[in-house]
């Protein structure tokens, strides 16, 4: 893998090129303030509005599946909690912002999950996806990445509405309303969301039909911003969730049952009060979030968590080419697990330095150190490196990491250990990207490694009141190149490739070793846009290290729209009608597993 990229960068970087191309977008994530992609060091993907509206997937799991390194192993219906990765990391190492809101479970055991497919996509401008080890500037529980998912704003002056509803197989039917307004100094948008299914026979037991399992989804969800005066600004962000999904045990046989049954509540809210003068920005922020969990399996069992984080971040623009960011963070959490009460406190100081010698180069360092009630302190840092050269972008990065120990794996009353430390890790990888605007083509590759070390097995290491000495590898490689056929004509061909294996040498499970995706968009008639893809991924193993089958999907997304008219819409998911098993658990057979969804058509209109 070294030698091929070496070779690709050589050949590269021989090209005759014409013209310096630029992306363009500005992103926020990497680097906690504004800047243009081409100019980070960071892995990042950018999947922006136009491929959301343009994408078959009718959840955000279903969408971000489609991109890099990241898989889904389901565990049933639409509305069920999937297994999500990212690089062969799973989600407990990935950390999730809506509107720069935490939404993660602080209550559950073994991890702090964010169900993403709570969240709606009808509503979502873009999603930044940031891969290697983020924690210097993110924290605990970022080894694996971010993924920052930014809802739409008002864009035009005045009041402005929208509203869609959408319906299909497994008599679906999804609906959103939005409302914005667009002042002088004043950004708001209140969006109100819901939907509801029958579901479909999730679970494979021997070919049996079994009992479909039915979910409900609704929330709100609210943006705002007011500018007091030309320095200053407020922005205050809130959403509401609940759900209700009936689901499948996959710790029982045949685990189909009518009687298990999950109900999710969360809140959620952020306000941001910037000062920006004189090349200093002082930015204060809150944010409280309280998430309530009910699990009905053949008992009731409830969960309840609570995180209220303060941040402080003093940014400096000391040069042209230099620029500086502090940061302070005190964050409490509560948990009542089943009735056992608990809490803890971290507090955090990161800084970040961003130096450009000269304009085609920039290196930007990171370190944080957290103060952690249970554990002390823990420290780490990351590098990363961009050089543009004409139209080739290099970037590199290695980074330490960290995951804290979860209130449950601390303080549950059968298997928790207050003496666990965090989990440690090291992330390293290089990539190029070659833009063309003589000949309409982008270009990208990248090799990467992860390791993580001292990692918290639930609940076996806390029986023997010790941490678990075992460690985890990843690597593998992304590659991608989009051809522009015509202004409204594009080709895309991606492959990626996860090797992972545990210390003990057993490899990853649920995490494809191939990842194959073929695309094409097109407007075959005027105000008829066509999106298809072909999603290919074998060597995946369940739980118990079975191979699960191959996977393959077909999907299609053809969308009518014309100025000031509705816009109409067909999704169609897994058009060959395919059994993809994704997720065998527990004390599953071949017989048994999780299946995704079979062919399925969704219409929509947007007015």
């Amino acid at each position: 893998m070294r030698v091929l990229l070496i070779m690709c960068l050589i050949a590269l970087s021989t090209l005759k090129i014409y013209a310096d191309t630029s992306i363009g977008t500005i992103i926020v994530s990497p680097n906690r303030s504004s800047m243009e992609i081409d100019k980070t060091g960071s892995s990042v993907s950018f999947i922006d509005n136009e491929e959301i509206e343009s994408s078959a997937s009718t959840t955000t799991s279903g969408l971000l599946q489609e991109y890099g390194g990241f898989t889904v192993a389901t565990k049933g219906n639409k509305g069920s909690d999937p297994s999500y990765f990212n690089r062969g990391l799973p989600r407990k190492y990935i950390r999730v912002l809506v509107d720069g809101m935490d939404l993660s479970d602080v209550s559950a055991a073994g991890e702090e999950p964010t169900f993403i497919d709570y969240i709606n996509l009808n509503n979502t401008k873009n999603i930044e996806i940031l891969n290697g080890s983020q924690g210097t500037l993110y924290g605990s529980n970022a080894i694996g990445g971010v993924i920052s998912i930014n809802s739409k704003k008002a864009e035009k002056i005045g009041f402005s509405s929208d509203f869609l509803v959408e319906g299909g197989t497994y008599d679906s039917i999804k609906t959103s309303k939005s409302v914005k307004y667009l002042g002088s100094k004043t950004n708001f948008v209140l969006n109100i969301d819901g939907e509801r299914s029958n579901g479909y026979n999730s679970f494979v037991y021997n070919e049996q039909p079994l009992e479909k399992d039915g979910y409900y989804l609704y929330g709100t969800n609210f943006l705002s911003s007011f500018k007091l005066n030309k320095d200053l600004k407020i922005t205050f962000n809130g959403k509401y969730i609940n759900q209700h999904n009936d689901y499948d045990d996959a710790y029982s046989n045949p685990g189909d049952s009518s009687v298990h049954y999950r109900y999710d509540k969360q809140y959620a809210g952020l306000l941001d009060i910037s000062f920006d003068k004189n090349n200093y920005v002082h930015k204060i922020s809150y944010q409280p979030t309280y998430t309530n969990r009910i699990n009905v399996l053949g008992g009731r069992y409830e969960y309840d968590g609570k995180r209220d984080k303060l941040e402080y971040l003093f940014k400096m623009n000391l040069k042209k080419n230099l620029k500086l960011l502090n940061g302070f963070e005190f964050m409490k959490i509560k948990t009542n697990i089943e009735g056992l009460e608990s809490s803890k406190e971290v507090n955090s100081v990161f800084s970040e330095i961003l130096y450009s010698p000269i304009k085609q180069f920039s290196l930007n360092a990171s370190a944080r150190r957290e103060y952690d009630s249970y554990y002390d302190s823990h420290d780490t840092g990351r590098i990363q490196l961009n050089y543009k050269l004409n139209n080739i972008i290099f970037r590199s990065s290695i980074g330490s990491g960290y995951r804290s120990p979860t209130a449950s794996q601390l303080f549950n009353k059968t298997y928790g250990n207050k003496k666990l430390k965090p989990e440690k890790s090291l992330s390293k990888d290089v990539s190029a990207e070659l833009l063309l605007s003589s000949v309409p083509v982008n270009i990208f590759l990248e090799a990467y490694e992860n390791i993580i070390e001292d990692i918290i097995t639930a609940p076996a290491p806390t029986y023997v009141n010790q941490q678990s000495i075992e460690s985890l590898k990843t690597k593998g490689m992304e590659s991608r190149i989009k051809i522009f056929l015509s202004d409204t004509n594009s080709l895309a061909f991606s492959f990626s490739r996860i090797l992972g294996k545990q210390e003990d040498g057993d490899s990853i499970t649920l995490v494809p070793k191939d990842k194959i995706r073929l695309n094409l968009n097109t407007m075959i008639f005027k105000h008829y846009n066509v999106n298809t893809y072909y999603l290919y991924q074998n060597k995946s193993k369940d739980l118990k290290f079975n191979d699960l089958p191959l996977y393959r999907s077909l999907n299609l997304n053809v969308k009518y729209r014309k100025k000031d008219l509705p816009e109409f819409y067909i999704k169609a998911e897994n058009l060959l009608n395919r059994k993809n098993i994704v997720n065998r658990a527990g004390t599953s057979s071949n017989n048994l597993g999780f299946k995704s969804s079979d062919r399925a058509i969704y219409f929509g209109i947007k007015l």
